[in-house]
């Protein structure tokens, strides 16, 4: 087992490697026991996804298995391109029973999103196909709430984006009408990015709803990051020099997406410590760190390697990363998740080198890509491609040098083209 999981989060499997939070997995456990509707909000990179489900997810496990405590049916799910029908499948699938490959879940999963879909009040007809329902108290995590707003057009007038625009409005309601008549049968817990709170005013209810029990992920304290560099080398008989912690510290500072960059680092630092044959166990050193390029470099030195071993692929590698990156209103460079078949289109490479170019930066000693080839082993057309975390666009060079970045090559061309196109009307 891994200790450190790079840029992807902290997951329930990961919870006897996850330090530094166990204040605020306690703190936000007593604020879901009083209501029926919490939103984690927090920076990009503040660890709201790793504390909802290394953090709070544990303790309700722990709390369903004591005798006389509660026994949490627990669904976690991201809106994606299509959030009702996520919202089915983990209904569906909150049951004891492992009925992952059932015919019978199928078929239940099917009328759930008939009745979700059917009316914005269908959450009480959909429950009737989750088995004891109202016995115990059920738990639907939404995390990244925010891609209700990433993955829309709101604005436009594309029959598509008014589609958009219905599915995300009937979903909010949905959830909404989960903590409505229940009494604690039902709670909602959504996490999500700041920057977008503004947002949730597209939507009837949900700011006072988001307002009512927020969570406000903060920043870890330096003994807390201590804790996160330490604590699980000790769980798997590893060490690392203190002046190396030390080291680590002071370089990772108060900069932006700080926990995964460090936690990127730490996963760099252990294969190579890992790969050392010493008979007292792994013992990573500052040489190690050195190696790496350190905090600064180790994401750019990390990318660039997997960029070597694509051979003759480096235009497709930059277009791939161009169509998947933007800036938003303040400037930083943001994801920008696409389907398979319109990246292709975007790119203008053949899909053969595209798919060849995710499944490696995609793959598992890189994951710098999702969907992971574990869950999506063969990507199709409708599958949407993003950036596992936009520390990697801001922290690997190619994409963020100004000015000769990719992004910054990105944004030229579109002026550019807008130009081109303002000249032509005229």
């Amino acid at each position: 087992m891994k200790p450190y999981p790079g840029l992807r989060t902290f997951e329930r499997g990961d919870r006897h490697y996850f330090f530094g939070r166990e204040r605020e997995s306690y703190a936000l456990y007593r604020l879901l026991d009083r209501n029926s509707f919490v939103t984690v909000v927090g920076n990009s990179g503040s660890g709201k996804s790793s504390l909802v489900r290394a953090g709070l997810l544990p303790l309700l496990e722990d709390e369903s298995e004591n005798d006389g405590g509660r026994v949490w049916r627990c669904a976690t799910l991201r809106p994606g391109e299509s959030p009702i029908s996520r919202l089915a499948e983990a209904l569906s699938g909150l049951d004891d029973e492992d009925w992952d490959e059932s015919v019978e879940r199928e078929v239940r999963r099917v009328r759930i999103e008939f009745a979700l879909r059917r009316s914005s009040l269908g959450f009480a007809k959909a429950l009737e196909d989750v088995p004891d329902a109202g016995t115990d108290p059920i738990l639907l995590v939404i995390d990244q709430f925010e891609e209700i707003f990433r993955y829309g057009g709101f604005g436009e007038d594309s029959v598509s984006d008014a589609l958009w625009r219905d599915e995300t409005a009937n979903f909010v309601q949905l959830l909404l009408e989960a903590t409505r008549g229940y009494g604690d049968a039902v709670r909602v817990l959504i996490t999500m990015r700041s920057d977008f709170i503004g947002d949730c005013a597209r939507f009837q209810g949900l700011p006072e709803a988001v307002s009512a029990a927020p969570f406000l992920v903060p920043a870890l304290t330096r003994a807390q990051r201590e804790a996160v560099i330490v604590e699980p080398l000790a769980k798997v008989g590893a060490e690392i020099e203190p002046a190396l912690v030390e080291r680590l510290l002071n370089d990772i500072g108060n900069q932006h997406d700080q926990l995964p960059v460090l936690q990127h680092c730490l996963a760099r630092l252990w294969e190579r410590a890992k790969a050392e044959e010493r008979s007292d166990g792994p013992r990573i050193t500052t040489e190690h760190y050195r190696a790496i390029g350190g905090i600064a470099g180790a994401l750019t030195q990390h990318a660039d390697a997997v960029l070597a071993s694509l051979d003759g692929m480096d235009m497709t590698v930059e277009q791939i990363f161009r169509a998947l990156s933007q800036r938003d209103d303040e400037g930083r460079a943001v994801r920008r998740a696409l389907p398979f078949s319109q990246l292709v289109a975007e790119t203008g490479m053949p899909a053969e080198n595209v798919r060849t170019v995710l499944d490696r930066f995609r793959a598992e000693d890189c994951g710098f890509i999702v969907p992971a080839p574990a869950s999506v082993p063969l990507l199709r057309d409708d599958d949407r491609v993003d950036v596992v975390h936009e520390a990697l666009l801001r922290g690997w060079q190619r994409i963020s040098d100004e000015p000769d970045g990719w992004l910054a090559a990105e944004e030229s061309d579109g002026r550019r083209y807008r130009a081109m196109l303002s000249f032509l009307e005229t």
